[in-house]
């Protein structure tokens, strides 16, 4: 069942949720900054953004965004929501890939495995990328990661100011119709929920991948 599918999928999200907490309790930490030297794409709090954690299987997941500015990503982010403090949130987290595509050439840029060990920075862990990825501002990119059998944030509330100025956010990306196909494999996303035909809604639609970057 997923709760945020757009209208045209509600027929198939016949049943129920039921939570079964697992892993360690939540833990308080600081909210993720989208300022200073090394910021983040997408401020998400550990209160205050929304929704609540779930999963109902492995899905592509992520987000289209250009750059407004000369940029290079330096690390790939992954949510954990033992970090958050929203419904749902223990889980024990398992290592998960997240990857950079050029939407625009139609080229995997970087593709990391973040793991439970990895440094946290508010509500995500983020591994570090060998050689940072240098964004023009001409082509259109996504950050995605194949979810497993981590917790996303369904149902978000976040607003515009939670986006970097840095960028700008284009749209949810999935994988298959409706962005509703299963997947363990890594692979361009092929489904967009974009901001200009949908509004918000397109930056509250599930929330798992982020990065952290660098102004040139």
């Amino acid at each position: 069942m997923r709760i945020n599918d757009i209208d045209s999928a509600l027929g198939d999200n016949d049943g129920a949720i039921t939570v079964n907490p697992r892993g360690p309790a939540a833990q308080t930490t600081t909210t993720n900054v989208n300022s200073g030297s090394n910021p983040v794409a997408l401020n998400v709090p550990a209160t205050g953004s929304g929704g609540f954690n779930y999963t109902q299987g492995t899905y592509l997941e992520g987000f289209e965004f250009t750059a407004n500015s000369a940029i290079s990503i330096t690390e790939l982010g992954a949510y954990d929501s033992n970090y958050s403090q929203l419904p749902g949130g223990a889980e024990t987290f398992s290592p998960v890939e997240v990857a950079v595509y050029n939407l625009s050439t139609h080229t995997q840029l970087a593709s990391v495995t973040v793991k439970a060990t990895d440094p946290v920075t508010g509500v995500y862990h983020y591994a570090s990328l060998v050689t940072p990825i240098s964004l023009n501002m001409n082509d259109n990119y996504a950050v995605v990661w194949v979810s497993g059998t981590n917790h996303y944030i369904a149902s978000p509330t976040l607003t515009q100011t939670d986006v970097n100025s840095a960028i700008t956010y284009v749209g949810f990306a999935g994988y298959g119709p409706g962005g509703l196909t299963q997947t363990s494999k890594m692979v361009e996303p092929d489904w967009f929920f974009s901001e200009s035909s949908n509004g918000i809604s397109a930056l509250n639609y599930d929330i798992g991948p982020n990065f952290k970057f660098v102004v040139k």
